[in-house]
């Protein structure tokens, strides 16, 4: 009876053993062994490892007890387990508050304190050999429980217990699949244990600790989903689930962004698409200063490092380093590069309150202007507030569209106005279109507000008034973005159109900034607006974008000089004499022009006196609201 039973504890402490053993293997191969859960885990399983082997000895050396070498073997390796299997209660509790991230959080003192039950439960144990208050043998070589074990199991289950309040409070902070597996595990060791207690002949809890802790392995430790198979940091989805759970832990931390602007330089220089290099070089570079799992990579051009309180690392120091760095040269495929990065700093939760800030702040393009003058995340933050701002006004109606009317050579008759946005926000107030309007090309949303602007003074013109006060147009600002679109014609054709409005009444306004490979796109859409019947006119002449190619192949009617030229050609004869041989050029080429800028008599005259055709400024009337534009045509 002795032989069968002992043969078949041996054959279920010899599974345990195996799948223990097989857990730890797996998690080598993986090389995922440096965080602080991955250790706490790989020394459950060896705690197994040895508790198997053990017990496996203790059933073996059994069968021959009566022999006093077999006794002491038996003694000495039953000692063994009792020493090694008290720790996995409290090392369970550990391996818990490391996946829910409480141990980050945790004071030293804390610990100790959490700590004493244990210590109390292994000198238990220890005295054992002398007091056998844990355990003993009868006369017949049986085995006995004493009083010191079921206080060793008290303990088990108090941190068992705390194992399982951790999992509940932390629910939200960390994925299902996390917390079912905690849970999983939980069930599974507790009922090892509750058999065991209950049943002593029923030598179940090692075998159940093993199976539940291989659940774990591959619910919690494996990390195939989080981890960038070429560089071995954490990318997106990692990035998300930790800082999910710090945010709902409400742990500090700084975070250091690198955002490398001119990543495509590979492309560039290589002929090679493959930034895979480049990403390596980086990463590598990275794992020197902070260890692995503090690394982030959620975007080609960007990475992420976390520095947490507990990790005793000044994040200044850490992004000085990483700026020192990026202003040396990296030699990538055998090549020197000069890459463009921008480094930062941010805390949460004080500065970035939730994972939607954090990857605006890695996904935001930041201009080098903003960085050099330290106000990069004061940029962003502003830059994410209009961002929201726009979708808010776009969809609930903050945007209004005022006139700002254009005047006659006379400086007296209303030729028309230029249709302007203005965005109000109910908790930004207003927003400037200088702020707004780049934000909203950068979204893609820059269409929704042009289109809004054109309907607006579709309306207008449609509404007769247009007629009373003998306007001869409205010009509309075009974003050459939108102009660039497929279907961009037939979608302007078809929104004039429905109201009825003759085309020439509109006067499109374009800056042309597009690049080479565009600017044939361009000069057909200008064409079919014109064959259309609209007017055109080239805005901003003068500050570096328009040239004199664009005024002659893109067809305008009008031309606008920028007010920049007006002011320097009061200043001095070097910007007159530019802005009279400037207006001399654009008549020469058959457009008009206009001025925009006026905001004085002395301006004004000396515009007269060189024959412009239009004139537009402060001194005759600033963007007006749509009411406050009549009032002024009744006046005049």
């Amino acid at each position: 009876m002795l032989l069968w039973r002992n043969q078949f504890y041996i054959a279920l402490y010899a599974a345990a053993l195996a799948i223990s053993v097989s857990a730890l293997v797996f998690t080598l191969l993986q090389k995922r062994t440096d965080r602080p859960q991955n250790k706490w885990f790989m020394s459950l399983m060896i705690v197994i490892t040895i508790n198997a082997i053990a017990e496996i000895c203790v059933a073996s050396f059994e069968l021959n007890a009566s022999d006093i070498r077999f006794y002491y073997l038996m003694e000495g390796a039953l000692n063994l387990y009792f020493i090694f299997h008290t720790l996995l209660s409290p090392m369970l509790y550990c391996y818990v508050s490391s996946v829910t991230g409480k141990n980050r959080r945790r004071k030293r003192r804390n610990k100790i304190i959490l700590s004493i039950p244990f210590v109390f439960s292994e000198i238990l144990v220890l005295l054992n050999p002398f007091i056998h208050c844990v355990y003993y043998f009868d006369q017949q070589l049986v085995f006995n429980r004493n009083w010191a074990e079921y206080i060793i199991y008290v303990i088990a289950f108090f941190y068992f217990i705390l194992s399982f309040i951790e999992i509940v409070f932390s629910w939200n902070a960390i994925t299902p699949r996390r917390s079912v597996a905690l849970i999983y595990l939980f069930t599974l060791t507790m009922l090892g244990v509750m058999v065991q207690l209950i049943f002593i002949n029923i030598k179940c809890e090692m075998f159940a600790e093993a199976l539940a802790l291989m659940g774990a392995m591959f619910a919690v430790e494996s990390e195939d989903d989080r981890i960038d198979a070429d560089t071995g940091i954490y990318n997106r989805r990692a990035l998300q689930m930790d800082m999910y759970n710090m945010l709902m832990m409400k742990e500090q931390a700084s975070l250091i962004f690198i955002k490398i602007n001119n990543a495509n330089i590979i492309e560039r220089v290589t002929r090679s698409i493959n930034y895979d290099t480049l990403d390596i070089e980086v990463s590598e570079y990275l794992k020197t200063l902070v260890p692995r799992y503090r690394i982030y990579h959620p975007n080609k051009e960007s990475f992420i490092i976390v520095c947490s309180i507990q990790d005793n690392c000044s994040p200044f120091k850490l992004r000085d380093s990483i700026s020192s760095r990026f202003n040396e040269v990296w030699e990538i495929y055998g090549t020197a590069f000069k890459l463009d990065a921008i480094v930062l700093k941010a805390d949460i939760p004080t500065e970035l309150s939730s994972y939607n800030d954090i990857v605006y702040v890695a996904d935001t393009i930041i201009p080098p202007a903003v960085a050099l003058n330290n106000g990069e995340m004061k940029w962003i933050m502003r830059r994410a507030e209009i961002e929201s701002a726009i979708k808010k006004c776009l969809f609930y109606g903050g945007f209004e569209v005022v006139y700002q009317p254009t005047i006659c050579n006379d400086g007296e008759t209303v030729h028309g106005a230029e249709a302007l946005v203005r965005m109000n926000d109910d908790e930004l107030g207003p927003i400037t279109p200088d702020e707004f309007i780049p934000i909203a090309e950068q979204i893609g949303l820059v269409d929704d507000i042009d289109d809004f602007v054109l309907n607006e003074v579709c309306g207008f013109i449609k509404s007769g008034l247009f007629e009373d006060y003998k306007l001869d147009c409205i010009n509309v600002n075009l974003s050459v973005i939108q102009c660039l679109k497929p279907g961009f014609f037939k979608h302007i054709l078809e929104t004039v159109d429905y109201y009825g409005v003759e085309h020439s009444k509109i006067n499109f306004e374009i800056t042309e900034s597009v690049g080479p490979d565009d600017y044939d796109v361009l000069s057909m859409v200008t064409h079919q607006l014109k064959s259309a019947g609209f007017l055109l006119s080239m805005d901003d002449y003068g500050t570096g974008y328009s040239n004199v190619e664009g005024i002659f192949s893109l067809e305008f009617d009008v031309v606008k000089i920028d007010k920049s030229i007006l002011w320097n050609a009061v200043k001095d004869d070097r910007g007159r004499i530019i802005l009279e041989n400037s207006i001399r050029m654009i008549h020469g080429l058959g457009c008009k022009v206009l001025v925009e800028g006026v905001e004085t008599e002395e301006q004004m005259k000396l515009l007269q006196t060189y024959g412009v055709d239009y004139l537009q400024g402060f001194h005759f009337a600033k963007p007006l609201a749509k009411d406050s534009f009549l009032k002024y045509l009744s006046a005049e």
